[in-house]
């Protein structure tokens, strides 16, 4: 009877809850591999944290994601859901470059990684470099170096201000403090340093375009999961948007859920919400019945936050960039980006005034700007510009999109969930579930692909009864 029941179980579809970038993954894997998928999605928009937001008909991001060439599996995906014109089309790539908008302002580096295998290309970057003494530069390399020799592999609990404590403050603070704060959306003196360890070593150990910049020019939700959904439905899925759905029991077998639009039986669930909604996901009598479930949702609830901050900015005339993102003084604004994509998707809106230039401007992880209205933030990044631009036009749109908990705080401690596998019909995903990247679009689709692969080869479930904690 059992086996009937599995047979049966297995006929039935797979429900991925959660349409951001991990859930979508997962459920191209699935499509890929011929099992039917359902996607739920409680928002009206694919995407998650990193999708589409509409303002005066401009198709705004949430937040400004970039790829880096070393994040494989996020880039076979786009592959994958996209013909190759429209994958093409939709990237940009250009060697890692650093920039400031001005030379003149306090943190000034130029540094352009060139195409060379391994850690080479790296050094006769860091060799042109300007804004960095001889000696920096020779201490950056000998760094690096010893880092490479130690196999990327840093000390339990060690800090990414511990693991640059051996450099000259100039040279940590001007090229790999902002590279960890963009990667990790985390301070370096709370950082984890194994982690962020493991993002050099994939940008700079490797080939040699690993470390390239990929920038996209549609906005997220149209990037990947939109294509996704696209996917999965031609091949017998189906999405429901703006439904909220939750699971009610498991077993061995299948899942029931709880929908919207009623109860139904699925073969079993991929949970790939944010970690602070996992909770959401399953009904009480799940978290009372499962222990897994309830070791699962205390390790996402053990999870701090940092925020991420987009300040757009429309000007009446254009400024020259030193290249599509550049770096700033960080008084407020890190990096600034720049959009023509959006002003030529856009549609027209009697609200929005005539933009020539579209900028981004992104504050990543927590500090003062977070306590001031976003009309006040939105004054005090134009004057930034205005101050770092001579002659730069009038400001005549602004936008601020803050979002509170874009990321988990990559510190050394964090704790995740020790595998996707919660049951044997139960499975995590999202970019906190990932044990190599910090959040990032790549972690999000590595583990939307882990959670399909381990539900697909039937993941032993002797260690999911017994959620563990893992830490860095």
């Amino acid at each position: 009877m059992e086996d009937v029941k599995r047979v049966a179980g297995s006929r039935l579809p797979v429900a991925v809850i959660g349409g951001g970038w991990a859930g979508c993954a997962a459920a191209v894997t699935l499509a890929r591999a011929g099992r039917a998928v359902t996607i739920f999605e409680a928002a009206p928009t694919l995407g998650g944290r990193a999708r589409r937001v509409a303002r005066d008909g401009l198709p705004l991001d949430n937040g400004q994601h970039l790829l880096l060439g070393a994040y494989t599996r996020a880039l076979e995906l786009l592959a994958i859901v996209h013909d190759h014109a429209t994958f093409e089309r939709l990237l940009t790539r250009r060697p890692l470059t650093l920039l400031p908008l001005s030379p003149t302002q306090p943190n000034a580096l130029a540094l352009v990684r060139r195409h060379a295998p391994g850690a080479l290309g790296l050094a006769i970057g860091l060799l042109d470099a300007q804004g960095l003494t001889w000696r920096e530069r020779f201490a950056n390399l000998l760094w690096f170096v010893a880092l490479k020799r130690e196999r990327f592999t840093r000390p339990l609990g060690e800090t990414v201000a511990q693991l640059l404590a051996p450099l000259p403050t100039r040279a940590a603070q001007r090229l790999w403090a902002p590279l960890c704060l963009a990667a990790l959306n985390t301070p370096i003196a709370e950082a984890s340093a194994q982690i962020f360890a493991n993002v050099l070593r994939a940008a700079f150990a490797g080939r040699g375009d690993a470390s390239d910049f990929i920038l996209p020019v549609t906005d997220l939700s149209t990037l990947f999961p939109e294509a996704a959904a696209r996917y999965v439905s031609e091949r017998a899925g189906q999405l429901r948007l703006g439904n909220h759905a939750r699971v009610v029991t498991a077993d061995a077998q299948c899942a029931t859920l709880a929908s919207e639009d009623g109860q139904r039986t699925v073969s079993a669930a991929i949970i790939a919400v944010g970690p602070h909604q996992v909770s959401d996901a399953f009904a009480p009598e799940a978290l009372a019945s499962i222990p897994s479930l309830a070791a699962a949702v205390a390790a996402t609830q053990a999870l701090t936050y940092e925020p991420i901050v987009t300040v757009w900015i429309g000007l009446a005339s254009p400024i020259a960039l030193p290249a599509p993102i550049a770096r700033l003084d960080d008084a407020p604004g890190q990096w600034i980006v720049d959009r023509p994509d959006v002003l030529a998707r856009s549609t027209p809106d009697a609200a929005r005034p005539p933009i020539v230039q579209l900028l981004a401007v992104i504050i990543s992880a927590g500090g003062p700007h977070m306590k001031l209205p976003h009309d006040e933030l939105a004054r005090r990044v134009d004057a930034q510009v205005r101050r770092l631009v001579a002659g730069c036009g009038p400001c005549v749109w602004s936008q601020v999109i803050a979002e509170k908990r874009a990321t988990y705080a990559c510190t050394p401690h964090r704790a995740r969930p020790a595998s996707p596998a919660l049951t044997p019909t139960l499975f995590l995903a999202g970019d906190y579930v990932d044990a190599e990247y910090p959040a990032t679009l790549e972690a999000a689709v590595r583990s939307g692909i882990a959670a399909a692969e381990a539900l697909l080869n039937g993941s032993p479930h002797s260690a999911c009864a017994r959620s563990r904690n893992t830490y860095f």
